[in-house]
């Protein structure tokens, strides 16, 4: 239980719109009228937000290169009485977001910390996908390469539940080819551009879901969340057929058994572990 420091303000960590304005709720406007300032993930989104509110609290900048040097100038707001708001670009603070050394600080000093809850893209694409989500992990961003990438991909390869991202429209095509190699026989389920115009759901296997983005532009634009089921008895006993096998066993003649590995669980979408398994002695 933490005990409020009777001389400080309130760090208040507010929930904004991920898309549609009006998801902002009564008390997170109230709240952004009254504090002294407000810290911001980028304050020129977050100065759209504001004039349509008509909010003229004073915004400073709080992203993740400043995160460390601007940490003592809201401290010191915070302990001469007065509060101050916490918010991100969009959503929920913190999920992905800068803001933990912050709470961090606050939480030593015993500065009270009060969540103003609301619209958080994580929690909306789970409650509308048709993937179990009484468990789940979430990852947040990929990594973009190197072996922190690869524990990444092993990570959500060996995960017994539903397992969620972040990724951009711009990486998604590409992360979704590198699941297919490293984990083909499960089901995802995409929302993109949740509570905006162009909102759009898609589901099932990580083929068809690809094919669909693939051939649609608009498609591959804004922000994704993707949900990715967990290890099934499917999933672990993946077959081979003849016709795959004989294929498979041609490219080992022809290349080096790593590259004709990689190659064949591209082509029929089987990872190339179980391939390994199977076909090598």
């Amino acid at each position: 239980m933490t005990v409020k420091n009777s001389k400080s303000g309130t760090l208040y960590v507010i929930a904004t719109p991920i898309g549609n304005v009006e998801d902002i709720s009564h008390r997170a406007i109230k709240i952004l009228k009254q504090i002294e300032v407000c810290a911001a993930e980028d304050t020129r989104k977050s100065r759209k937000l504001f004039n349509f509110f008509g909010i003229d609290t004073k915004l400073v900048s709080y992203h993740k290169y400043s995160e460390q040097g601007k940490l003592n100038y809201f401290i010191e707001i915070l302990k001469k009485g007065k509060d101050i708001g916490l918010i991100s670009d969009a959503g929920t603070p913190l999920i992905s977001d800068p803001g933990y050394l912050l709470i961090r600080e606050a939480s030593k000093l015993k500065i009270t910390i009060s969540p103003i809850p609301g619209a958080s893209s994580l929690t909306a694409s789970l409650s509308v996908s048709d993937l179990p989500v009484n468990r789940f992990t979430f990852y947040g961003f990929p990594p973009k390469r190197g072996k922190l990438r690869k524990l990444f991909m092993n990570n959500l390869r060996d995960a017994k539940h539903t397992s969620v991202i972040f990724e951009s429209g711009k990486r998604i095509e590409k992360f979704l080819q590198e699941l297919i190699i490293s984990t083909p026989n499960r089901n995802i389920f995409i929302a993109r551009e949740l509570t905006k115009l162009h909102e759009s759901f898609y589901r099932g296997s990580i083929k068809e879901v690809l094919e669909k983005i693939r051939t649609s532009e608009t498609a591959r634009k804004g922000e994704f969340v993707l949900m990715i089921s967990g290890i099934t008895r499917e999933s672990l006993s993946e077959d081979i057929s003849p016709e795959e096998r004989r294929i498979i066993q041609i490219l080992l003649k022809k290349l080096p058994k790593n590259q004709a590995l990689t190659l064949g669980a591209e082509i029929f979408g089987i990872s190339k572990n179980s391939l390994y398994k199977k076909l090598i002695p």
